[in-house]
């Protein structure tokens, strides 16, 4: 009977305290349900509106560095390059290019000038004998004619007609041959002058060429023209130049960019482009400048829009934003930055997460918390504008109304 009593008395305990189970889940429960905890408290803030926009920095003002301009040379190949982030002094070497090919018409040049000056010796000496020769023809036949006048005037009272006849023929033939030596003479001189002119003019013409080449090889190691940081010029593809590449002539190898012009290029979307005005105030990320926001002001927003890059068909409107002159000392030209625009503000309007919202065929929904009836329920509100994170509410809620930050169905 002993027995049976301690059995019944265990059961009683068994269903006491399965009762106490069911109360204390039900209490816990009413509880949770009384205090939510994933519920936001609607509050009227200033919500500034932000455009995100990414982008590269850059200088306004700087100097480019490129092939020297060498006559009939287009391609020319990278020999030697400073490391980019170098800072250089006016006059420290920047680039070489190579200089085989020039040195190769160099040589032809060099060639050329020294048979034109072998062609020259030539032609003087040869110019000099011819008319050395002629000279002398000349001479003896003035002196043949002043022998001829002689016996002309010896003959008048003492040689007969006839010999007097013969020797005034043998005068005008000496006399003849002398008109046309000195002719020839001249002729002569003239024609050295005029070859020797030739030959003086083809030496200047190769003297000049490799004077142009010897310029030219000088010109191919490129110096700083002024003092700053060595920033190498991206491609199309954003890659820099390397050594044993080629460039052509109006290429930009490099720039030294003057620091004090420093400004973000960043690229708005299309469907921000008409928000962002040239005077508005912006907030600057620099990826290499962690914990740092940089202040600035958009100076320039492109009329036209151009396509993001060749393999990203989003269409973007280029636009500048200047930083402020102080504190920019770490940031240098090329660096990846991220601005945040501010194109207006809402004055104490609802602002509420994204998140806490649910769309449905094209109408917005939260969950309000009813404190009456310890439960939440739908509610449809009006939006006025979002930046991707937080929406502004423009009707269907107050301040002091609880919301789920996360809708549940």
């Amino acid at each position: 009977m002993s027995r049976r009593r301690w059995i019944a008395a265990l059961l009683l305990i068994a269903v006491v305290s399965a009762f106490g189970v069911v109360w204390l889940y039900r209490a816990v429960g009413v509880s949770a349900a009384s205090e939510p905890k994933d519920v936001i408290t609607v509050q009227r803030i200033d919500f500034p509106l932000i455009v995100n926009a990414p982008g590269l920095v850059e200088a306004a003002k700087s100097v480019s560095i490129g092939p020297p301009q060498i006559r009939r040379e287009h391609r020319f190949k990278l020999a030697r390059m400073v490391e980019e982030g170098t800072q250089v002094s006016e006059g420290d070497f920047l680039v070489e290019f190579d200089g085989s090919d020039i040195s190769r018409r160099l040589r032809d040049e060099t060639a050329n000038f020294q048979r034109v000056q072998e062609e020259y010796q030539k032609k003087r000496s040869d110019s000099d004998i011819v008319l050395r020769e002629l000279k002398l023809t000349l001479e003896q036949s003035k002196a043949d004619l002043d022998k001829l006048e002689n016996k002309l005037s010896q003959q008048a009272e003492l040689a007969s007609a006839i010999e007097i006849a013969e020797t005034k023929l043998r005068r005008e033939a000496a006399r003849t041959k002398v008109q046309l030596l000195e002719k020839k003479v001249g002729y002569a001189t003239e024609s050295q002058r005029l070859d020797l002119q030739i030959s003086r003019s083809n030496e200047a013409h190769y003297r000049n060429h490799m004077d142009t080449l010897l310029d030219a090889m000088d010109a191919l190691t490129v110096s700083a023209p002024v003092s700053g940081v060595v920033i190498y010029k991206r491609d199309w593809n954003n890659e820099p130049r390397q050594v044993g590449s080629y460039v052509f002539m109006l290429d930009t190898v490099m720039e030294i960019p003057n620091l004090s012009t420093l400004r973000a290029k960043v690229l708005v979307d299309e469907v921000d482009a008409g928000k962002v005005k040239a005077g508005q105030t912006a907030q600057v990320m620099v990826d290499a400048v962690q914990g740092k926001i940089f202040a600035g002001k958009v100076s320039y927003v492109s009329a036209i829009l151009k396509q993001a890059a060749y393999d990203r068909p989003q269409k973007v409107v280029e636009t500048f934003v200047d930083f402020d002159a102080a504190g920019v000392s770490q940031v240098r030209p090329g660096m990846s930055t991220r601005a945040l625009i501010q194109v207006g503000s809402y004055e104490k309007a609802i602002v509420i997460p994204l998140t806490s919202i649910q769309e449905r065929d094209g109408r917005s929904f939260v969950q309000v918390w009813q404190a009456q009836k310890k439960a939440f329920e739908w509610r449809e509100i009006q939006l006025a504008s979002n930046d991707g994170v937080s929406a502004v509410v423009k009707a269907g809620l107050e301040a002091n109304e609880q919301i789920r930050s996360k809708p549940k169905a």
